[in-house]
């Protein structure tokens, strides 16, 4: 009666082979009415102590001597060696005593049933041992000191890290809005812009509004300049921003990371108005959630070495472990992400030639559009709201997406580098880029 329900379906489950079949046989016994097992090995208990003097009695004639010689044996045999052997070989012993046990059930049922029922009805079944989040903490930390298995200290260190992130709001682990790398939407990509943007080693730039820094209307997806002429300096607003989903400061780290897990963004921006113009407190990323699961900074060869919440260089090896702070525990008060798809605002109503976005297939090789695609708004507003966990079908735009404007040669598409611009681009813009890089490496 001593082994735990929980405990026997861990080892019925993932204990070793032996284990598993002595843990079933244990459960099917219990199965049967846990109370049950208890009123008849208690019963037994009883019968088996009182009979014992009664016997003896007989034997030595009564008096003192039986008495104690009865006591003796009670306490030796009834107590303290089956308590000390059962507590360390309490499984196998159970398993075998199992088919005694439920004769003596049968043999005492119209005494140990009823019994056993009644306390069914006043105390309920008993579920089993189960633990709080911090006591489960607490356990992973004892059984990394003298479990049969011990855990290492990044096991140790994951496993805590994951039962914290549930109570973790995004405001602790984020990026604050004056480390991040943005730019305005009227940023010029030249060949300065541009490279800059490389050196930065960001694959997401999140791009705000000239005259309000918090008020974000996209990012930028560095990859889409890869076919980009800086010789056409074109400005950030003219290229189709993908949507920068906002929060608020109190989700928790649980709730983006399974809003991550959609595939829809890498990157989220924490608001105090999530869905309305302005109040941009910073950003977090799934890099910054992944870190909080494993309790240790990730520095990949495009970073710059700096922890930007501590203010210090990170050891790449071995790796830095993260100080345990204790942290806002702050419940989310939002019902999920918002996600808004907003252009900069710009006068014209009408996609300028010239842009990205659509597929060559939606113009022609005049560089004018197919009447079919029509013009819509240059500026949307989407609001998707996540409820209960649901994730809906994302609402296409109001803003029409701008295309590829093509000259009259089918062969050349304006806005993307020719061989021979390729090759300039390579022996003078790039020269430079290798040399940069190489001293941040000296620096780093």
């Amino acid at each position: 009666m001593g082994l735990d329900l929980v405990n026997l379906q861990v080892l019925a489950t993932s204990g070793e082979d032996k284990e598993r079949r002595d843990a079933a046989k244990v459960i099917k016994l219990l199965e049967r009415g846990r109370h049950w097992v208890l009123v008849v090995l208690l019963l037994s208990n009883v019968v088996v102590n009182e009979s014992l003097p009664i016997f003896l009695d007989s034997i030595l004639g009564g008096g003192v001597g039986a008495v104690a010689l009865s006591t003796l044996a009670i306490f030796i045999f009834g107590e303290i060696i089956p308590q000390s052997v059962c507590a360390r070989y309490g499984l196998r012993i159970g398993a075998v005593a199992a088919p005694f046990v439920l004769g003596l059930m049968y043999l005492e049922f119209p005494i140990a049933y009823p019994i056993a029922k009644l306390l069914d009805r006043l105390l309920g079944e008993e579920q089993g041992v189960t633990y709080k989040k911090a006591e489960l903490k607490t356990f992973v930390g004892l059984h990394k000191q003298f479990g049969e298995e011990t855990l290492n200290d990044d096991e140790v260190t994951i496993i805590s890290s994951v039962l914290e992130l549930g109570g973790k709001s995004v405001a602790d682990i984020m990026t604050p809005l004056e480390d991040i790398y943005s730019l305005p939407s009227d940023t010029k990509l030249d060949h300065t812009a541009v490279d800059q943007i490389l050196v930065s080693g960001h694959s997401r730039i999140p791009v705000h509004m000239p005259e309000n820094k918090t008020d974000f209307v996209g990012m930028l997806i560095v990859k889409k300049l890869i076919s980009y002429d800086p010789e056409d300096e074109k400005l950030i607003g003219d290229f189709a921003l993908s949507v920068l989903p906002e929060t608020g400061p109190d989700s928790t780290c649980l709730d983006v990371l399974n809003y991550f897990q959609q595939g829809r963004s890498h990157i989220l921006l924490v608001s105090k108005t999530p869905g309305e113009p302005g109040g941009a407190m910073g950003v977090v990323s799934l890099e910054d959630i992944i870190e909080e699961m494993i309790g240790e900074e990730i520095v990949d060869e495009t970073d710059l070495y700096i922890d930007i919440h501590a203010k210090t260089k990170v050891v790449r090896a071995p790796a830095r472990k993260q100080a345990a702070g204790a942290g806002k525990q702050l419940a989310p008060l939002i019902a999920g992400v918002i996600e808004r798809r907003r252009q900069a605002r710009r006068q014209n109503t009408a996609d300028p030639p010239g842009s990205f976005g659509l597929p060559d297939s939606a113009y022609t090789t005049d560089g004018r559009s197919t009447p079919a695609l029509g013009a819509g708004p240059a500026s949307g507003f989407d609001k998707v709201r996540l409820r209960g966990g649901g994730m809906p079908e994302r609402r296409p735009g109001n803003g029409a997406a701008t295309p590829i404007r093509r000259d009259a040669s089918p062969a050349r598409v304006v806005g993307q580098r020719s061989p021979s611009s390729l090759r300039q681009s390579m022996e003078d813009e790039r020269t430079p880029l290798i040399q940069q890089s190489g001293k941040n490496g000296d620096q780093a």
